[in-house]
């Protein structure tokens, strides 16, 4: 899969998913002050990546310094080259 692939993916799901509703998203979009994200829609966004991408649990100290949709798409693609990556 390419990069761009998993990036695409990435936005369609980000985007069905943001709490006020469907929306386009880009790389640059912040999960909470952009598309308004919360603790409990971040872990369904989590679950739903992890899903999509056929992924384990991703570890939780990976995901601590992700704000952007960009920074989701590089630890995706990290992920999916590196299948140990997110356990």
């Amino acid at each position: 899969m390419s990069r761009e692939d998993i990036a695409r993916r990435v936005r369609d799901l980000v985007g069905d998913l943001v709490p006020a509703g469907a929306r386009r998203v880009g790389p640059a979009d912040r999960l909470v002050e952009d598309l308004g994200f919360d603790s409990v829609a971040v872990l369904e966004l989590a679950l739903a990546l992890e899903v999509e991408f056929d992924l384990q649990e991703i570890d939780e100290a990976r995901t601590v310094d992700l704000a952007t949709v960009g920074d989701i798409e590089a630890l995706i693609a990290k992920a999916v080259s590196e299948p140990e990556y997110g356990t």
